[in-house]
């Protein structure tokens, strides 16, 4: 094996592109400064199942799977079917199509909150549209947040973000997801004022049942609109979602990455009575009804409904989980896996910041070389193409990274074993 990963055609072409786009792309997340800069690839050439290859020709068990919407396989072969046939008869006209009441009939069926909804094409604009109905149903003003949303205004305030106005501020509080007395106090403190709770329930984490069961509890004593985002759990943690999964139904959910195995398409659902409101109110974009997203996300549905896809990626899930975790204990890294093994997040346990980021560098930069694409710190997204091959492949190579980990700290050498350029943070959550 080489000391280097080739990747001189991506870092070529990423250079072209950072005097184009500001960061060098259209997502934060998959700027290359996020991972292994140099030593890692960054554009892909194709992709098949649960294999990438990129521009240099190397070949990867891709484990951040487009950053979540691939749950069964990149070009799955029902979904792109689905996709080609509705080309052969167009992509967007001026009439209605009727996949948006074929793919809305089948969301009804298998979200438990969906009894009405509208299509986007990505979480931000699901998110906010979200927001806009709950302060149109409930005449309030205040939201309180827990984790990332999106980009919009309406969210980005709560980080105090350049370019958002100041007054955004007033309309918007973050509370950490499971203190439940702290999301009290938020709702005391408003008294009367909060239009909408929006959380995500297993982002990174799982949230403890009670906490759910708290949140929604708190919600209702408030009469405030409770919105699970569901842009990484729908379709994933369970058919329906973490609220199937938790067995706790909110009043609006919002979906976006599993719906449609990659194409795009955001669903904001709820319930009639507050969804109902949306009609008198500017929610509207000119791709909602797009037939190409639409056609995939029927066949996707379909799928979910009569395969045991959300099966398998917990089982594989699982079996990358412990043998992540028992390669890290035989080489005695501190290393562990949390949240659910659908889309587990990863830790090194370091006291030092500093030290930890350089470990992810390495961690990343030699499992690349190895032929498996893992994210920093995860989320680590199982799909329905990831067979036991694959993760019996990922697991040996994992296994034979830990202890290159090992004996670099061991010498103090971890900076010096790292063969691209600096990491720069390009995705911060809010509280």
């Amino acid at each position: 094996m080489t000391d280097r990963l080739d990747v001189a055609k991506s870092v070529e072409l990423y250079r072209r592109a950072c005097a184009l786009f500001p960061g060098g792309t259209q997502t934060n997340s998959k700027r290359a400064t996020a991972f292994a800069p140099g030593a890692w690839p960054i554009y892909f050439a194709d992709s098949h199942g649960c294999r990438v290859t990129d521009i240099d020709g190397n070949t990867y068990i891709d484990y951040v799977s487009a950053l979540g919407p691939i749950t069964l396989g990149y070009c799955y072969e029902p979904v792109d079917a689905a996709i080609r046939e509705q080309l052969g008869r167009g992509i967007i006209s001026g009439l209605l199509s009727p996949l948006e009441v074929e793919v809305a009939e089948k969301v009804c069926d298998m979200v438990p909150c969906a009894e009405m909804m509208r299509f986007m094409k990505g979480g931000a604009e699901a998110t906010s549209a979200s927001a806009r109905i709950a302060r149109g149903y409930t005449g309030k003003e205040i939201i309180l947040n827990s984790g990332y949303r999106g980009w919009s205004d309406i969210w980005a305030a709560q980080a105090g973000n350049p370019g958002v106005p100041d007054c955004f501020e007033q309309t918007i509080e973050g509370f950490p997801r499971d203190d439940l007395n702290a999301l009290e106090d938020l709702l005391n403190k408003h008294q009367g004022n909060v239009a909408m709770i929006a959380v995500d329930v297993a982002g990174g984490t799982a949230a403890p049942q009670e906490v759910v069961e708290g949140i929604r509890r708190l919600a209702d004593e408030h009469e405030a609109v409770l919105m699970f985002d569901e842009i990484v759990t729908g379709f994933r943690m369970a058919r329906g979602g973490a609220q199937e999964y938790y067995g706790v139904t909110p009043d609006i959910g919002v979906f976006a990455k599993g719906i449609a195995n990659g194409m795009p398409i955001g669903v904001v659902c709820g319930k009639r009575e507050i969804m109902a409101c949306a009609k008198d109110l500017i929610i509207s974009i000119t791709y909602g009804g797009e037939a190409l997203s639409l056609a995939a996300a029927s066949a996707c549905l379909d799928i979910y409904e009569r395969e045991p896809v959300q099966e398998h990626m917990w089982s594989q899930g699982e079996k990358l989980q412990r043998g992540f975790e028992a390669a890290a204990q035989a080489s005695g890294v501190p290393f562990k896996c949390y949240g659910p093994s659908v889309m587990h997040s990863m830790r090194f346990e370091y006291e030092d910041d500093a030290l930890n980021a350089d470990v992810w560098t390495l961690f990343l930069q030699e499992t690349a070389k190895r032929g498996v694409l893992i994210r920093r710190g995860g989320l680590l997204f199982i799909t329905y193409s990831h067979d036991d091959e694959a993760v019996e492949e990922s697991n040996a190579v994992v296994a034979e990274v830990m202890p290159i980990i090992a004996e670099a700290l061991e010498a103090g050498e971890v900076r010096e074993k790292l063969l691209g350029g600096e990491v720069e943070e390009s995705f911060r959550s809010f509280a």
